[in-house]
């Protein structure tokens, strides 16, 4: 086992090392989680298209939208952005 290891971060012992590695451990499961949510969302996304042919990127904004409850904001920028586009297209 290793005693001691120094790094440009600084010197770590042995106890150090174990908290390390147990806590990237924990992550990797983590980040693994997250995968398999993904591709649940992905799986959604795809049955709720095929079942209403609504735009999946529709689908998800709405998804968001409700998650983050901000369909206020969402409706101004939309409006900002339609009101910035057309001032940009007169400017030909």
């Amino acid at each position: 086992m290793v005693d001691k290891i120094n790094t440009i971060y600084g010197t770590l012992d042995e106890e150090q090392l174990k908290d390390l590695k147990g806590n990237i451990d924990e992550i990797v499961v983590c980040l693994n989680k997250i995968q398999a949510l993904n591709e649940s969302i992905k799986d959604i996304v795809d049955l709720s298209h095929e079942n209403s042919k609504i735009p999946k990127k529709i689908i998800k904004r709405i998804a968001k939208t409700e998650y983050k409850q901000n369909f206020r904001n969402e409706v101004t920028e939309a409006s900002e952005f339609e009101s910035l586009y057309e001032a940009l297209g007169e400017l030909k």
